[in-house]
């Protein structure tokens, strides 16, 4: 007679083939310094900045320095890829852009200013196409007032 497995080895066994239960504690970093509730509360609410450690020095932070070139030009015109003119008002931590004097009625939040740099030098809109305002985010960040040397 042939002896069967008992169940609790079983058991054991189909967890360790499992992939979803492999993947139990992966990411776990991504939320020490922020809990989730807060992450999902600050993207709902589009007005806070993430919650990242800064460096010691602060002039080492390539997103700080960038985000206060953008914020020391606002009200200046700048064109898009398409040469189409415009400027913008930094609110908190979100840009508004103006587009003949009415403001594009979407705020784009200091976070997707971050992902955005993150993927700079850019040689396209479409490689930031899935980020909001896309193609005025574009022309603000290749702008030599805001890129400055950073890339």
């Amino acid at each position: 007679m042939i002896e069967t497995e008992s169940k609790p080895r079983r058991d054991q066994r189909r967890e360790a083939d499992d992939p979803v239960l492999l993947m139990l504690g992966v990411g776990k970093q991504l939320w020490a310094q922020e809990s989730g509730d807060s992450f999902v509360e600050r993207l709902r609410s589009e007005g806070a900045p993430p919650v990242i450690q800064q460096p010691e020095n602060p002039e080492q932070s390539l997103p700080e320095a960038v985000w206060r070139r953008i914020e020391s030009h606002q009200g200046d015109e700048f064109h898009t890829a398409r040469g189409l003119p415009f400027t913008y008002q930094v609110e908190g931590a979100g840009i508004w852009f103006f587009r003949d004097g009415r403001r594009i009625n979407r705020k784009l939040t200091r976070t997707q200013v971050e992902v955005a740099i993150s993927r700079c030098p850019l040689t396209s809109t479409t490689e930031i196409k899935d980020l909001m305002d896309y193609a005025y985010l574009f022309a603000l960040l290749m702008d030599p007032r805001i890129r400055s040397e950073s890339w």
